[in-house]
């Protein structure tokens, strides 16, 4: 059994939540990067990933703090401060992990990704581009039976063996595969909830089993640290809405 974790951004009451909610039969934890950006905690949640030896690829915030030739127009004005703190804030140390990390991973018959199988930065928001990504899965990755994505911050599984994620679920995918599977977000919750969300996997008779779990955490706590960061109060209020 295995974790996949994804967009902590710097919200260290959530990863802690979340770790700790997480089984003792748990072998590895993969994260789909965003370490950092957004929260106020990025030094202390990358100290946190890098013990733990967690594999991860970089995500697009990480990339946007680290290396300083990114364009941060492309970033709106909320998420662009958040990166010039981020930069003021981290360790060098730190610094030169997330930009070493790679944008993809492969283990065994899963794949992980930060946005898209066909662009890192992509985000799989409607069946349209979940349908062209599989179509590229098929077609470049055919060994691979599922690959997990982030980004969006929101919950998905593509095609939907059983509808909507709603509640804790347990979902077979052994079949009518290959299948996309983002496990939400542990910092920063965009489907309308505030839970952090993670996934377990486990290999089933037929293919990978996924669960989907989701944690309480101390929102209150994380959004004291945003404020007294500095960052923009926005980032704070939206971590109680999950938007």
């Amino acid at each position: 059994m295995y974790a996949v974790i994804s967009d902590i951004h710097a919200n260290l009451e959530a990863l802690e939540a979340v770790l700790d909610d997480m089984p003792e039969g748990v072998e590895r934890v993969f994260c789909l990067g965003d370490v950092i950006g957004y929260g106020a905690s990025p030094n202390e949640c990358c100290d946190i990933v890098r013990e733990a030896g967690m594999p991860l690829i970089t995500g697009n915030h990480d990339l946007a703090v680290t290396d300083l030739s990114t364009d941060l127009a492309w970033f709106n004005p909320v998420a662009a401060a958040a990166v010039i703190w981020t930069r003021g804030q981290l360790r060098k140390d730190n610094a030169a992990f997330l930009l070493s990390r790679p944008r993809t991973m492969r283990h065994h018959d899963a794949m992980f990704v930060h946005g898209s199988i066909r662009d890192p930065d992509e985000y799989i928001l409607n069946g349209v581009t979940a349908s062209e990504n599989l179509e590229i899965l098929r077609r470049d990755h055919p060994e691979v039976e599922v690959c997990f994505f982030g980004h969006t911050h929101v919950k998905a599984i593509a095609p939907a063996p059983n509808g909507s994620v709603s509640g804790e679920k347990w979902l077979d995918l052994g079949s009518h595969g290959p299948y996309l599977v983002n496990p939400g977000s542990v910092g920063q919750p965009r489907d309308g909830d505030t839970f952090a969300s993670y996934v377990l996997v486990e290999e089933g008779e037929g293919g990978p089993c996924v669960t989907y779990r989701f944690v309480e955490y101390d929102i209150e706590g994380a959004q004291e640290r945003i404020r007294r960061a500095g960052l923009p109060e926005v980032l704070a209020e939206r971590l109680a809405v999950g938007r």
